[in-house]
């Protein structure tokens, strides 16, 4: 391993490795959570031969904007929770071309984490930021915040790329060249060592602090155009450096990845059940396709949007309501065509989190899960045009809207599955009328035990977590309402 010079900006005295931490959970962590302090204190990650320790200065602050990072959670985080952003640089190699080469480069990290090492479940979770935007930003963080937070685990975003860095009017220099003046990014080719090096400043006292020896497992996460960044990085790049212990992409094609280096469990939508090449569950591979899902969701473009009204008005606006976010429909009229598809995508991205962490700490691969439906004809679709099969909810199960992908749509269109243009990213949804849902729900209490019923079923199937079914059945009283009041 080369060792870079360590630059060190503030740091806190740090106990050291031998501390002995106090035997009792935080409470709120679920019990079945391994945490920090339970197991060998040794089984702690060594750092990769193969890959250099950047320079690591921070946490950083000031600027001339908000005076918090771009991107600053729109969510409060747990007590005992903080957010940190830190800058990581040194020399970057390529893997991807034909001569490798090297080059300097600068960028940043943001963390959220519990500062308690007892409230740490000791995996390091990696995001790497999606700049389709094009503006550098977590995609991971707003559909699974409360797993990340009630589970324990650590979340890092990662900007990995030119484009989020400085290439675009609404990158991070450009936004405060204060704060992030000094950044420097060599292109994208670089992309990949800088991922790397992301992962190895997670082993940092300077960044972690009391809870780096108990770093036992780090995963790789990517969204959309990010996904395909990491299956790159998968198929050229893992073998030789071995820096992360499993891999989550999402929306993003899977075909070709290699399925022999590390456990992948990868997570889609309706909008790419049309990709060729679908590869077959195996030893170390897992496909989940969400019935009901678009390649994006009202949850995340409304988070986005919290997020750039916040970052534009220089923090002085801008917040996110997470309840009308997850809503998926309740709060609309009855006959509503909605812009976005409504589903709660999230509770599905939240499961495959925990199950890949599980798969990490047990060596036990989970079972496979039921694929999208499909035929001679293609995907298969029921009577209120969602795909049959896939992992569902009762949000699907027991509907009272339509979610459309804005891609392959029903074989009878419906005025509000719009196809093509926008709604192949963020979908369409069509609340139901009066009378569709005085048919399906002849009373709200009718609703409401159909509804426990399939919360029930997609809870035994690990399709959801327990704390989701909770927040399920709560918000169901919501939609109980909403049908009572539209069928009078």
């Amino acid at each position: 391993m080369r060792i870079i010079a360590l630059v060190i900006s503030g740091l806190l005295a740090f106990s050291g490795v031998a501390q002995a931490f106090p035997s009792p959970a935080p409470a709120g962590l679920p019990a079945e959570t391994k945490r920090c302090g339970k197991g060998p204190k040794n089984a702690s990650i060594t750092p990769s031969e193969a890959v250099s320790d950047p320079v690591v200065t921070g946490p950083v602050t000031g600027g001339i904007r908000t005076g918090q990072p771009y991107g600053t959670t729109m969510v409060p985080l747990k007590d005992g929770w903080i957010e940190e952003e830190f800058f990581i640089e040194g020399t970057a190699r390529t893997y991807t071309t034909a001569t490798p080469t090297e080059s300097a480069y600068k960028t940043r990290i943001l963390l959220r984490r519990p500062t308690d090492p007892r409230a740490f479940n000791g995996t390091v979770i990696l995001d790497w930021n999606n700049v389709t935007i094009p503006a550098d930003r977590d995609v991971a963080w707003s559909p699974m915040y409360e797993a990340v937070m009630e589970r324990g685990f650590v979340y890092v975003a990662v900007a990995a790329q030119r484009l989020g860095v400085e290439a675009s009017p609404l990158a991070l220099k450009q936004w405060d060249p204060v704060r992030y003046g000094s950044l420097n990014h060599p292109g994208d080719d670089y992309s990949f060592d800088i991922f790397s090096q992301a992962g190895e400043a997670t082993l940092e006292k300077q960044v972690l602090g009391k809870l780096v020896p108990c770093i036992k497992r780090r995963i790789a996460m990517g969204a959309s155009q990010s996904g395909g960044r990491l299956k790159t990085y998968i198929n050229e790049v893992h073998e030789e450096v071995g820096i992360y212990d499993g891999f989550s992409p999402q929306i993003s094609s899977s075909a070709d990845v290699r399925r022999d280096l590390v456990p992948i469990l990868w997570v889609n939508s309706m909008a790419e059940s049309d990709d060729e090449g679908v590869p077959a569950d195996s030893d170390l591979f897992r496909l989940w396709e969400i019935a009901g899902a678009a390649h994006t969701s009202n949850n995340s473009s409304s988070y986005q949007d919290a997020q750039w009204i916040y970052n534009h008005s220089n923090g002085a606006t801008g917040s996110w309501d997470a309840e009308a976010a997850n809503s998926w429909g309740y709060l609309a009229a009855p006959g509503d065509c909605l812009h976005r598809n409504w589903y709660q995508a999230g509770l599905i991205w939240s499961s495959s989190l925990v199950t890949l962490d599980e798969w990490l700490r047990t060596g036990v691969a989970p079972e496979p899960m039921p694929r999208i439906e499909r035929d001679e004809n293609g995907v298969v679709f029921d009577e209120h045009g969602v795909m049959k099969g896939g992992l569902r909810t009762p949000i699907v199960d027991v509907p009272i809207a339509s979610y459309f992908a804005g891609v392959t749509m029903p074989p009878t269109q419906d005025p509000c599955g719009v196809a093509g243009g926008a709604a192949a990213l963020v979908g369409t949804t069509r609340v139901f009328t009066a009378e569709q849902l005085a048919e399906l729900y002849p009373t709200p209490e009718d609703y409401l035990e159909k509804f426990n019923a399939a919360t029930d079923e997609a809870l035994a199937n690990g399709h959801i977590l327990p704390s989701d079914a909770e927040r399920l059945r709560e918000r169901a009283k919501d939609a109980a309402d909403f049908i009572a009041q539209a069928t009078g």
